[in-house]
């Protein structure tokens, strides 16, 4: 992947949707927003924290550099063979929030193509706290699904929600248009829960 340096902020208009599992709106769920990949994204302080309002939403605008990239885009993998490399604006977004006791850090990329088409185009990456409280513990992807062991010595599958709609878009058509919009909708899963033994046979959790 070729990435063309752009230098030039634009205003963007970012607003994330927080759904509950039943797709119900998750109202006063706090998380942090991160845009941009500055050499500090990763720290604990990075961004903003925010609170999700009554609509289940989060707003702010703020200026954030567009990258260029030279994306090779492709729908399956026969088209990918025959794709040829094309232009598009991306901006990577992370996302803190908590799960199964802990916080998480999520970084996701939405590309938007020359013919309008906003895509994900690179799996999102999940991160725990690292010794000195960095978001670097790089969580793996297995089998499609991120998944990391706890302090409990349980496997919980990552990050707690899914990315269910993502879209980067110019407020006009103009070339050189200085304002943009990002919607990213996420929806919960059910509360991570851990096994509670009793009896006499009781011991620790597997």
């Amino acid at each position: 992947m070729t990435q063309i340096p752009i230098t030039r902020p634009v205003s963007l208009d970012v607003q994330l949707t927080v759904l509950h599992p039943d797709k119900s709106l998750a109202v006063g769920v706090p998380l942090r927003v991160i845009l941009g990949t500055a050499a500090d994204w990763q720290s604990p302080t990075a961004g903003e924290e925010m609170l999700t309002g009554a609509d289940g939403t989060v707003q702010r605008t703020l200026p954030v550099v567009l990258a260029s990239q030279r994306r090779q885009v492709a729908t399956n993998f026969v088209a990918r063979l025959m794709a040829s490399r094309e232009t598009t604006r991306q901006v990577q977004v992370g996302v803190v929030m908590e799960y199964a006791g802990r916080a998480w850090l999520t970084a996701i990329t939405v590309d938007r193509r020359a013919n309008g088409a906003s895509l994900r185009l690179d799996p999102m990456r999940v991160y725990g706290r690292a010794s000195d409280g960095r978001f670097t513990d790089d969580v793996p992807l297995n089998d499609g699904s991120w998944h990391k062991r706890l302090p409990s010595g349980k496997m919980a599958s990552l990050p707690g929600f899914v990315v269910t709609s993502a879209s980067l878009d110019p407020e006009s058509p103009a070339a050189d248009n200085a304002a943009w919009r990002l919607r990213v909708t996420l929806q919960q899963w059910e509360p991570h829960v851990m096994p509670v033994l009793s009896g006499a046979g009781a011991g620790a959790a597997p």
